[in-house]
């Protein structure tokens, strides 16, 4: 085989090698995220999350817990279940309901009115516990959250242990958020891999079937 050949084989080679790194680079970043899909159940989060509707959520560690985002909350008040809720307030926050009004630290919190009905059905004030965090669901009215546990030892506030597994940060409901930059870059990563994988072995079979004619043609 003549050497030019040859090395377009080795070139063939090398970039299918590379196709198959890159794909594999990007399959690596969706799997050490931590992500994990999850279905919703219950009207705790609407309108803006429904019943059926699908969720993405990453790990995070307790300390970049950060109160606004939504979590999927492992067995809290001892439920053996993980219902969906807003953190609404973290360790060393006071949040209080008073005259209906919702306060963090003494200032009003501004909400979308969606949020606002049925939030302060009764008066409370409670500052949160270092390492917990004090949750709501976004459809007050009906949503069984911190605010129905404030009789309890810790005033209805939660462990940040049990927040830690599953923060969404993408849902299919109306508010969609953006995929992570993370997350579309690992699958760009995985298309772009399996493309340059897929010429690389159509170039390696070109070759080696363009070199196997050219030897039989010698004899």
């Amino acid at each position: 085989m003549p050497r030019r050949r040859i090395r377009g084989l080795w070139f063939a080679l090398a970039v299918a090698v590379t196709g198959i790194l890159c794909g594999a680079l990007g399959l690596s970043v969706v799997l050490t995220g931590g992500y994990s899909l999850h279905r919703m159940d219950g009207t705790a989060m609407g309108p803006g999350l429904r019943p059926g509707d699908r969720m993405l959520a990453d790990r995070v560690a307790a300390g970049d817990v950060r109160r606004g985002e939504v979590y999927i909350v492992d067995s809290p008040w001892g439920l053996h279940t993980a219902p969906v809720f807003r953190v609404m307030a973290l360790g060393g926050q006071r949040i209080a309901c008073a005259g209906g009004q919702l306060s963090l630290d003494g200032a009003p919190l501004d909400e979308p009115s969606a949020r606002q009905a049925g939030t302060c059905t009764r008066d409370f004030e409670v500052t949160v516990p270092p390492g917990r965090a004090f949750l709501m669901g976004d459809r007050r009215d009906t949503a069984a959250d911190s605010r129905q546990h404030l009789d309890d030892d810790r005033q209805g506030t939660v462990d940040l242990a049990a927040l830690t597994g599953n923060r969404v940060v993408w849902d299919s409901g109306d508010d969609s958020p953006a995929l992570p930059g993370k997350l579309i870059g690992a699958a760009v990563l995985m298309v772009l891999g399996a493309l340059i994988t897929v010429i690389g072995v159509l170039a390696v079979v070109v070759l080696a079937s363009f070199a196997a004619a050219r030897r039989r043609t010698a004899r």
